[in-house]
């Protein structure tokens, strides 16, 4: 009977420690589910969340992010709305404590970068350099046209001619001393020269000119006809790129009366390929979405010239449209500058008109003869830009053949347009945009995000919202949960981005 017992309690014991064990693997199996349906429903809520990305960005510029305010709802919007899910999903023997979003990581967070990411995403590398390398060789890689050694060549070539010039001037005096009535002879000969100069002999000087155009507004003298420059202006203050510095402003000195500061002036647009060629898919980019005043893309953008906004970032389309019209004339001038010094016939037309207009002081005819060879530069690159804006071709690097000016060009420029343009090879108005883009550096990502913020509150599309903005645009963001389950409390950690 003693072993009777014995069995009965051991057979006992180890039916309890058999229940024990089967419920303890039960509850941590409850609890094991119940997380793992937690965090389930957490990853759920969550793509949900980022199924609400904006559309028309996405439709017209294939970037993606979430409003994090949720069209003006405030930030509680997304914890509010992922708390609903997670309760319909869980159900009533769950409670959910709270969520809460961490860890947001904004379009324009790390200088851009994930806005830099997706388009990269968009344009692989071998897609961006293909439009780049034309570019590169239309232009023959010159983007230095003018250096130190052409400088110094102008420098010497102008003191050479000077020493000729005062030779000449020592020996006709020293010629004229020899008898009273030769100098009797040379001053009647000079009387008569200034009165035939005085009886229209003496020619208009080119610059003179050229500064009665520019006085007038050159950007309106190049504006097509058929185009209206918008009447909207920008508000800078609730846009990505306020504060962001903006690009110092280069201007060429158009009296051309110092020949120093020609030399400086025909430098400044120098240097863009490198700059190209590092910020190649964003270039392309932006030559890809964005409107331009030759190539219109969407008709409800809020402004029209939106990659001359990229460029300039002033608050108005008149603004931005004389920042790019400057810029390429600046680009054109050095390159028209390096050409025109090397052809003899045109060189020998300013060394002509630069001895009529210094007939009283012979010394500075070498000097003004550059300036006027910078003159007609000037007006070629003024040329130049009237055919870019009608849709033609401009050759970066000029011949006798592609040259299209005189110095009187500027009062029939229409003529211009007419004459043969070698589309194949020449650059046109949109690749000068996506150099003069290049050169803005991080600041370009800025300023096509504004564009796309302002975008969406103009149009009139079904995703059109006035109350976004990118400073609330997240691209990836985590989830923390804290969910009630069988008397344990849950906190779940989750984390996903686009």
């Amino acid at each position: 009977m003693l072993n009777k017992g014995y069995v009965t309690i051991f057979i006992s014991l180890l039916v309890m420690a058999i229940l024990l064990i089967a419920i303890t693997t039960i509850t941590i199996t409850d609890r094991s589910m119940a997380r793992t349906k937690i965090s389930t429903a957490v990853n759920t809520a969550m793509s949900s969340e980022m199924a609400n990305y904006d559309r028309l960005i996405f439709d017209r510029y294939h970037i993606l992010l979430l409003d994090k305010c949720a069209s003006g709802a405030g930030e509680g919007a997304i914890e509010a709305s992922m708390e609903e899910n997670l309760r319909s999903n869980l159900g009533d023997s769950f409670t959910v404590n709270s969520v809460e979003l961490s860890g947001c990581l904004g379009i324009m967070d790390d200088g851009c970068s994930e806005f830099k990411k997706q388009i990269n995403d968009n344009f692989k590398y071998n897609v961006a350099s293909i439009a780049v390398d034309k570019i590169l060789e239309k232009t023959s890689g010159q983007d230095q046209p003018i250096g130190q050694k052409e400088l110094e060549n102008i420098d010497s070539d102008i003191d050479e001619k000077k020493k000729s010039i005062e030779e000449s001037e020592e020996n006709s005096k020293n010629n004229n001393k020899e008898s009273d009535d030769s100098n009797k002879e040379a001053e009647n000969s000079e009387a008569d020269n200034k009165d035939k100069n005085d009886n229209g002999i003496r020619v208009i000087d080119p610059r003179i000119t050229l500064q009665n155009y520019v006085s007038m507004g050159l950007e309106g003298l190049l504006l097509p006809q058929d185009i209206s420059i918008k009447g909207n202006v920008v508000s800078m203050e609730d846009l990505p790129s306020d504060g962001q510095p903006q690009n110092k402003i280069e201007e060429i000195e158009t009296n051309f009366t110092n020949i120093n500061r020609m030399k400086m002036d025909a430098v400044k647009g120098n240097g863009w390929a490198d700059s190209l060629i590092t910020n190649a898919e964003a270039v392309v980019y932006a030559s890809t979405y964005f409107n331009c005043l030759t190539e219109k893309k969407y008709d409800d953008t809020y402004l029209d010239f939106e990659m001359e906004y990229i460029v300039g970032g002033k608050k108005s389309e008149g603004e931005n449209y004389k920042r790019v019209v400057d810029e390429i004339i600046l680009i054109r001038f050095g390159m028209n500058l390096v050409y025109i010094i090397t052809d003899s016939v045109k060189m020998n037309e300013c060394k002509t008109t630069a001895t009529l207009l210094t007939i009283e002081f012979p010394p500075a005819e070498p000097v003004v003869e550059y300036l006027l060879a910078g003159c007609w530069a000037y007006i070629e690159s003024i040329a130049d830009v009237y055919r870019l804006l009608r849709g033609h071709s401009v050759p970066f690097i000029k011949s006798m053949d592609t040259w299209t000016t005189d110095f009187e060009s500027l009062s029939h420029l229409e003529s211009l347009v007419s004459l043969p343009s070698d589309e194949e090879r020449g650059l046109n108005y949109k690749e000068y945009l996506m150099i003069l883009i290049a050169l803005r550096g991080d600041t370009m990502y800025y300023r096509m995000l504004d564009l796309m913020q302002l975008n969406i509150a103009a149009t009139e599309e079904e995703y059109s919202d006035p109350d976004f903005r990118m400073s609330n645009a997240i691209t990836a963001f985590g989830v923390n949960a804290d969910v009630s389950y069988g008397g344990e409390e849950f906190k779940i950690h989750e984390e996903r981005g686009y």
